[in-house]
């Protein structure tokens, strides 16, 4: 057996990666054990575990595939003579080569996803520039206007949602990243009414990469619009709807076409895109997307780039924004932003030297959701800064066994000691307690509010404390108790949609709950953002799942009361990454519960996601910017 058929045997090749490696293989004529062909497939691997290249610098020298009875471990060599060696065949070429695999900048690329990552650089590059229509007398009116001064804001720092408005007003292109609660809705809705009151005529799109996502923004939005003050004028021109990325790009896979309607040929017919939820967008579709973008129109992306980075491969926000280093303006910016806000630049964070794209960034800093006394605000903190010892403290000193808590809104559930599978029996009484609350309303419009208070958030779709199994373990407790009454499709059932159904009006990441009505006919029900609920046949609901429990890939863009978040019990899980736990986290408004191991805490906050990619580099990002 090849040690490439025993790679897939084993399970460390997909099917993919080994039909890729092979088709290498035959191209260039060479055994299905060298070093090329290995190489192709990790390459392919990497790709699907979401990684745009191979970093050869990074593998150098390390172990890319186990030791088996067979065969010994299989180590890269050195990155010179790695990138040497794959050069020599014909299959590996340079930059611009049309070739199966790319070396540039000692990354190891398929040659579409080089492509992806040049396209949305240069597309990046060239919007890093300021708005010349810009009426700056009438925008620092409407921005002392909207931002009226606060002395006591002004002692605790510059006010960073005006200046992240001035910011996205004045750019061809802005990112707006923040946390939960500082502000990133409230901050848009302000930059699209200032954008109208400089042009009233502007057509304006809002947009999310899923369907709950987009749908979460224009909830947002609603409730921002209806707190601000803005003149009625104004105020009917802002949008009123969202759509999924597919959708406003006309998607489409039949009568033998499958792709995007629009594109660079077909251009979108908008001055002004803003998207939400832009931690969710892979390299590919930011690659479709900006390539269906006119030169002139503005981009506004809004996210938190500390959030998990997109299922499929590539981080582009993280790349936009530096991963995590401190952000900092040229002086030039500084003092446009100074001349819009009044806000002094010596209070702004400015540097001799910074990256361009810098000068279109914008970090909303202040969360006006978790209090100073927060135990959710410290806990998501120090994970996300990766103090593993601050994160313990808080967490492991809030166990339900003492009696006074260090905090009141987080609790840590201990797992089982003797098991790695292990479930503490507090994860199915909790269940028990708050989904019983909403089989007990009258009505589905009372058990969808119910239910959409709490929520059980995992790592992991399989395993013994995956999304299948907890949901699974969910339904016999209810079932034990008489709640629930059935299979799968039992009244009271949550369920949640897999795949886009456009014709429905239904997308993937939509929840709602299989209820019967006073005929005795068991429909689905999923909230509207009118307060409606939408009632729909049970048979003709699209591809689902249950869902009691949810992963927390699933989660992004959601907010809960209370959550209980389960970890990996197995410190060595790939799945404990500081993005997931930080996520999973800030899901809570008021209450989590954390049932986790102490050394999955620590693993977790010690591991923040590493993708390759060579996209922050192409932006100026290094590794001596300034901190």
């Amino acid at each position: 057996m090849s040690r490439l058929k025993q790679l897939q045997a084993s399970g460390e090749l997909s099917p993919l990666s080994t039909a890729f490696a092979r088709f290498i293989a035959r191209h260039c004529d060479v055994s299905e054990d060298s070093l090329l062909v290995l190489s192709a497939a990790v390459l392919a691997e990497r790709n699907q575990l979401g990684d745009v290249c191979v970093d050869l610098e990074r593998f150098a020298e390390q172990q890319l595939f186990c030791a088996s009875e067979e065969y010994a471990a299989i180590v890269a060599p050195d990155a010179a003579s790695w990138q040497q060696g794959l050069l020599a065949c014909s299959c590996v070429g340079l930059a611009g080569a049309q070739t199966p695999m790319i070396i540039d900048n000692g990354r190891l690329y398929l040659q579409r996803f080089w492509h992806y990552e040049i396209a949305v650089h240069a597309a990046i590059n060239a919007r890093l520039k300021a708005v010349e229509s810009v009426h700056s007398a009438h925008l620092r009116e409407g921005l002392e206007r909207l931002f009226p001064a606060n002395i006591e804001a002004d002692k605790q720092g510059p006010d960073w949602q005006k200046l992240a408005t001035a910011l996205a007003i004045s750019r061809r292109f802005a990112v707006i990243s923040g946390g939960p609660g500082t502000g990133k809705t409230t901050t848009v809705v302000k930059v699209l009414a200032l954008l109208f009151e400089q042009n009233p005529a502007l057509r304006i799109r809002l947009a999310a990469p899923t369907g709950k996502a987009a749908a979460r923004m224009v909830e947002s939005i609603r409730a921002a619009r209806k707190r601000l003050q803005l003149a009625p004028e104004i105020a009917e021109l802002l949008p009123d709807e969202a759509s999924t990325l597919h959708r406003l790009l006309a998607y489409q896979d039949g009568n033998g076409f499958r792709g995007f309607r629009h594109n660079r040929d077909n251009p979108l017919l908008v001055d002004c895109l803003v998207i939400d939820e832009a931690s969710m967008i892979d390299l590919p579709l930011m690659w479709s997307l900006l390539e269906a973008c006119p030169d002139d129109m503005r981009i506004i992306l809004l996210g938190d780039r500390d959030q998990l980075a997109s299922v499929e491969a590539g981080n582009v926000l993280g790349d936009i924004t530096g991963h995590g280093q401190a952000l900092h303006y040229s002086h030039d910016m500084a003092a446009l932003l100074q001349d819009l806000t009044g806000i002094a630049a010596q209070s702004l964070p400015v540097a001799d030297q910074v990256p361009a794209i810098a000068d279109s960034l914008a970090l909303l800093r202040t969360s006006h959701r978790f209090a100073a006394d927060s135990g959710i605000g410290a806990l998501a903190s120090a994970v996300n800064n990766g103090e593993v010892e601050q994160a313990q403290q808080l967490l492991f000193g809030a166990s339900v066994d003492v009696n006074e808590l260090a905090f009141s809104d987080i609790v840590w559930l201990e797992p089982p000691v003797d098991s790695y599978t292990g479930l503490s029996a507090q994860v199915l009484q909790w269940a028990l307690a708050q989904y019983r609350l909403y089989f007990e309303c009258q009505n589905v419009t009372q058990a969808l509010g119910v239910f959409a208070k709490a929520r059980l958030l995992c790592a992991a779709h399989e395993g013994p404390l995956g999304e299948r199994e907890l949901n699974r373990q969910v339904a016999e407790r209810l079932r034990m108790v008489g709640l629930l009454l059935g299979g799968d499709d039992a009244h009271g059932t949550p369920v949640m949609v897999t795949v886009n159904d456009y014709e429905m009006g239904l997308f993937n990441g939509d929840i709602g709950l299989l209820w019967r009505s006073a005929e005795g006919v068991l429909e689905a029900c999923f909230p509207d953002l009118d307060g409606e609920v939408r009632h729909i046949p049970a048979a003709s609901l699209p591809e689902h799942v249950s869902a009691w429990a949810m992963t927390v890939h699933k989660s992004q863009g959601s907010e809960f009361e209370e959550v209980l978040l389960i970890l990996p019990n197995e410190a060595k899980s790939p799945l404990l990454l500081r993005e997931l736990v930080y996520t999973g986290i800030t899901r809570a408004r008021s209450r989590l519960l954390l049932h986790s191991t102490q050394q999955s805490l620590a693993k977790a906050c010690k591991t923040p996601v590493q993708r390759s990619s060579g996209l922050a580099a192409r932006l100026g990002w290094t590794a001596t910017s300034p901190e």
